[in-house]
């Protein structure tokens, strides 16, 4: 089954985003002197970068349609993937990922990894469990897409109109009703104080950072939109519906911004709205790179060195933080000061992505063996799925 060029392009930049940005951000010593309450507007423009874990979503939703489509056994597999992301979830955030809470005050509670690496003590990340991560968002994600996906297409049918009406309008109440996180957020703080771990879990995946499921459940929905109308190449219908979409999220967002004061470290109203502007602004983007598979039939061929990047997507995203920190800490007996500027973070960001590009064309070279993905589709192929994925790899490499 042929795989989408032009979307394994656009995920490969995106990782290349993250591991630039994530390494660039949480390795900047004087983080906690920046005036997060009213930060500058640089310091706006890259958490709007840093945090792109939302287009990650959006990907996911697009993707696993479009696959939902091509193949109708494909259901039980997306509900048993949406678990397996929520097991990565909390591997990630104990022991592989990075900074859990209140790097504001510079005093982060560090996953076991980086702390072991960057401090050499072994402290469990406890308030860790109650985070929430663009993996955790993912996996619910997938669980709710394939309910969703079995009423829609559990019969064969080319007229999805009923069903692109009850996406949007799901999609939008989620979206405005998402405003119920500001009000819920100190919850977390009070079940934790209480010792009230269930309703803190729950909490956990519904409100909490950086990716609750308001708003970020309506990403998938709008996604799943996009997705059908790729698969039925109707490009047409992309620029008749989700071009609307995208200029109200867009438009909406950037007037509500523009009433409150910047901020990115708490849910308040203008995170509120920031979540809007930026689900139009990736919707925009998805249609551009739907407008060059459907339309202009570009499938990015010569873009190896990126693409390579979303091949293991999910073994980087998981590993980026070992590396990164293991770096960090050899330069640091080489040049202390490199971490107190934020250009010297963001030339460290730039080389964390060139070792990446190297590791990956070397791996490449054994069709990226051992990586989770390898795994991924071995576990799946005993289950009864095929992959196009490692298949993909082989012929590529």
């Amino acid at each position: 089954m042929k795989r989408i060029g032009s979307f394994d392009f656009l995920r490969g930049l995106l990782l290349i985003a993250i591991i630039f940005f994530h390494t660039a951000v949480f390795n900047y010593a004087n983080i906690h002197k920046i005036d997060f309450s009213n930060p500058p507007m640089v310091v706006v423009l890259i958490s709007f970068l840093t945090l792109w874990g939302g287009a990650v979503i959006f990907y996911s939703g697009v993707m696993n349609t479009i696959m939902t489509l091509r193949r109708k056994t494909y259901l039980k597999f997306l509900f048993i993937a949406g678990g397996i992301y929520l097991f990565l979830h909390y591997i990630l955030n104990i022991f592989l990922g990075r900074w859990a809470t209140d790097f504001v005050n510079n005093q982060p509670t560090m996953t076991i990894v980086a702390n072991i690496i960057r401090n050499s003590s072994l402290k469990f990340p406890f308030l860790s469990i109650f985070e929430g991560s663009s993996l955790l968002s993912i996996g619910i994600n997938l669980m709710v897409l394939s309910f969703i996906f079995y009423i829609i297409f559990k019969k064969e049918q080319t007229d999805y109109t009923n069903h692109y009406i009850g996406l949007s309008i799901f999609g939008f109440v989620i979206m405005f009703t998402s405003i119920i996180r500001i009000y819920l957020y100190p919850l977390i703080e009070q079940s934790l104080s209480k010792q009230n771990y269930f309703l803190a879990t729950i909490l956990s995946y519904v409100v909490a950072n950086p990716y609750p499921l308001f708003p970020y459940l309506a990403y998938g929905l709008f996604a799943c939109m996009l997705g059908i109308m790729i698969y039925q190449n109707r490009f047409i219908l992309v620029k008749k519906v989700m071009i609307p979409i995208a200029s109200f999220f867009c438009i909406f967002g950037l007037v509500g911004m523009l009433q409150f004061e910047k901020t990115i470290s708490k849910a308040d109203y203008f995170w509120y709205f920031k979540t809007h502007f930026e689900l139009g602004i990736f919707i925009f983007v998805f249609i551009f790179i739907t407008y060059l598979y459907l339309v202009k039939h570009k499938e990015f061929r010569w873009a190896n060195f990126i693409k390579n990047f979303s091949s293991i997507s999910l073994t980087i995203y998981l590993f980026e933080v070992l590396l990164s920190e293991t770096l960090g800490k050899g330069l640091s007996f080489v040049y202390p000061v490199w971490n107190q500027t934020i250009n010297g973070c963001l030339l460290f960001g730039l080389f964390n992505v060139i070792i990446w590009g190297v590791i990956l064309i070397v791996w490449k070279k054994y069709n990226f063996k051992y990586s989770l993905e390898y795994f991924w589709v071995l576990l799946f192929k005993k289950m009864g799925k095929d992959s196009t994925k490692i298949k993909s790899l082989k012929e590529e490499g």
